[in-house]
This record gives C-alpha cells, structure tokens and sequence, in this order.
C-alpha cells in the first residue's frame, strides 16, 4: 500500500458488513524503527508451521 497512507506501516480497512460493520488498524509490526525494536523482532520467532493453523475441528 506504498503512498497510500502517511506510515507505509499502518493500514486502515473495513468491512462494510451494513449491520455490523468493523474498522481495521492493520500496523506492521516486522519493520524496526530503533535498535530497541530491532533486538526484540531477532529475540521472538514468528514463523508459522502448518500446524499451527485452525481447521475449524
């Protein structure tokens, strides 16, 4: 969403749901912006493996 938005790291979405609708904040959290951010993304893992995925059973 380059240009779209003043942060190229925070989304606004929404459902346009008529009777429910929701707004989304969507912030990508993978783009370090200090050291400190840097040192915390290296020391959490956040890969996904198949079976970490929600099959409805």
């Amino acid at each position: 969403m380059h240009g779209w938005t003043n942060d190229d790291r925070i989304m606004i979405a929404c459902c346009n749901d008529g009777t429910r609708p929701v707004i989304f904040k969507i912030e990508r959290i993978d783009v370090p912006e200090n050291d400190e951010d840097r040192q915390w993304l290296v020391s959490h893992d956040f890969s996904i493996k198949k079976e970490d995925a929600y099959t409805g059973a």
